[in-house]
């Protein structure tokens, strides 16, 4: 079979598309951007707000003070007058352990005091008597020291017997188990009729008029609690913002959850330990933050801004923040009083733009 020519203007043609363009990439969209319309846009400045940083937390109300009631001596629980939940006054009866022994113990040691004074009015009388007669040699002197030291020995024991019955006095009167201080009864471990022992735990009280509330607080905002008085807190989200003073800021960040926590006092009234609480951190010092509209912001990937230069669009990366509403905080990137284009829909690096007011 016998093939056909081809014509040289098909030949000639297929040269011409298949040769390489001797113009390099830039140069194309130089060329291309010189064929474009320059887009209009129009600029910003940031918005530069001045407010207090503040952060909410989730807290807990603590009690003031917890002290664990024990009894000085050991007994037999013969009545406990308070439950859990009891708030009781300073000095107020708790429970009573069995006083009988406590009671003849005392009648014990108030008879050998007065035994005791009997003794020691005996012996002072009897030295009296041998002070006379060895004044006038009537009696050696040796006599007259037996009489001194019997003397001495009546008073010393007048003092041992004065100390035993203050000793069992004490004993009968911590027989009965009072509050230390005003407060609320926590925890209860003994029933009637129990025997305990000294020093053995009883009841729990968290003690004081009033409570702390504690929130742990994320490390970064160490700087901005420079100068912190108190802050605001509540229990119920319907209830107005009660303040707690400042108490504490733990000196230690914790390693593992990279917090501190903040510590502050408020009144008891209503607030019972265990209760969880929303505090409100607001920082002492003035800030300046810079906000731009979301229209403003390209936000699909880093955050970026967009600039007017040379007739051209520029990208700068920031790093955002806060945002409210249709406004973004701006953290880094930008400085106060640079302008940037206000909607970045459509535009990208290099686009060729004008400025219009």
């Amino acid at each position: 079979m016998r093939l056909k020519p081809i014509p040289a203007l098909f030949l000639t043609l297929g040269l011409v598309a298949c040769h390489p363009s001797s113009e390099d990439p830039a140069t194309a969209r130089e060329s291309l951007d010189r064929n474009l319309e320059p887009r209009k846009v129009t600029e910003i400045v940031p918005e530069v707000r001045e407010e207090r940083p503040s952060v909410a937390l989730v807290g807990e109300v603590r009690a003031f003070d917890t002290v664990k009631i024990s009894s000085e001596v050991a007994g037999r629980v013969e009545r406990v007058n308070v439950e859990v939940g009891d708030r009781v006054s300073k000095g107020q009866p708790l429970l009573l352990l069995n006083r009988r022994t406590f009671e003849l113990r005392l009648r014990q040691a108030k008879a050998r005091v007065q035994a005791a004074k009997a003794d020691r009015e005996l012996a002072r009388r009897e030295l009296a008597r041998k002070q006379d007669l060895v004044s006038d040699k009537t009696i050696p002197q040796a006599a007259f020291d037996q009489a001194q030291a019997r003397h001495d020995l009546a008073a010393a024991a007048l003092l041992e017997a004065i100390a035993a019955r203050d000793l069992a006095q004490h004993d009968f009167e911590v027989s009965v188990i009072r509050a230390p201080a005003a407060g609320a009864v926590t925890g209860r471990r003994v029933v009637a009729g129990q025997w305990t022992d000294v020093g053995q735990d009883l009841l729990e009280m968290a003690v004081g008029a009033k409570v702390k509330i504690v929130a742990r607080v994320p490390s970064h905002w160490v700087a901005g609690l420079q100068g912190l008085d108190g802050f605001d807190f509540t229990i119920d989200p319907d209830e107005l913002p009660r303040r707690a003073k400042l108490y504490s800021i733990d000196p230690v960040i914790q390693e593992a959850s990279r917090s501190f926590e903040v510590v502050g006092t408020a009144p008891a009234d209503g607030l019972k330990p265990g209760l969880f609480a929303n505090v409100t951190l607001t920082s002492p010092d003035v800030v300046q933050s810079l906000w731009l509209p979301v229209s403003a912001i390209l936000t699909s990937d880093t955050p970026k801004v967009y600039l007017a230069q040379d007739g051209r669009v520029a990208v700068r990366r920031i790093q955002t923040g806060l945002r409210d509403d249709d406004m973004i905080e701006i953290v880094s990137g930008l400085d106060q009083g640079e302008k940037v284009i206000s909607d970045v829909a459509g535009l990208s690096r290099d686009l060729p733009v004008e400025v219009v007011r």
